[in-house]
């Protein structure tokens, strides 16, 4: 199937009824917008004269079709530990972007996916062992994310935490901090399966924008490619 196509079929699923779109983990009803009372690691800190206790952060990820979106969901979901489960599958390319900043990173980010195209990607094995029982799988065709990432580190480069200022290394965690290895190496073997021979492609059709609130992502802006109809929800 041709990307135009592919791009078509993934636009007429967009424009389904509601009740076919992606299910995701986000912050519960009736969570308040205060500041995170989390406290974060040095490295996890963005550079701003707020401070921690009064710093709000967001995090930026890749927005793909609902039906890639559900089918790492459901890897994500069958594998994570469900005590710590509190956000969807995802490709992060920011963690933790400033609040106190937030009009003029939105601006950044409205101007840089004005310019981009949907592309196509690819989540692909064999899965990764991750540090801390972790299960990752890597993804293909993000060449234009790594670029997009590389410009924006560069306008916030003063700002960014040490982390977000670190090498895109884009892939989906499919499991983290299992203490048990029979179920890490069940995961590993399973994932591989699943992903034989073609792994799971998808569209990238934009960008998600995120608030963090105490462990969990409250969704606040779906911010579409050039071409994509704009679904903010």
């Amino acid at each position: 199937m041709s990307l135009t196509n592919h791009l078509r079929q993934v636009m007429i699923k967009m424009s389904a009824p509601s009740g076919t779109r992606p299910s995701r983990i986000s912050t519960p009803l009736g969570q308040s917008n205060a500041p995170s009372t989390h406290r974060r690691l040095e490295n996890h800190r963005p550079n701003t004269i707020v401070s921690e206790k009064e710093e709000t952060y967001y995090i930026l990820s890749l927005q793909t079709d609902p039906t890639h979106h559900r089918t790492m969901c459901a890897l994500r979901e069958r594998y994570y530990p469900p005590a710590l489960l509190r956000v969807s599958a995802h490709i992060s390319l920011f963690r933790a972007l400033p609040g106190s900043i937030l009009p003029s990173i939105r601006a950044d980010i409205g101007a840089a996916v004005a310019r981009m195209k949907p592309f196509g990607i690819r989540a692909v094995g064999p899965p990764i062992p991750m540090g801390r029982g972790g299960v990752g799988v890597s993804v293909t065709g993000l060449e234009p994310v790594e670029e997009l990432v590389k410009d924006l580190q560069a306008k916030w480069h003063g700002v960014l935490s040490r982390q977000d200022r670190g090498a895109f290394r884009g892939h989906y965690t499919l499991m983290n901090k299992e203490n048990d290895w029979e179920k890490v190496s069940r995961c590993l073997e399973e994932v591989r399966r699943e992903l034989e021979p073609e792994g799971c492609p998808g569209m990238a059709l934009g960008l998600r924008l995120w608030r963090y609130d105490n462990g969990w992502w409250r969704h606040e802006e779906d911010l579409s490619f050039s071409g994509v109809e704009d679904r903010d929800s």
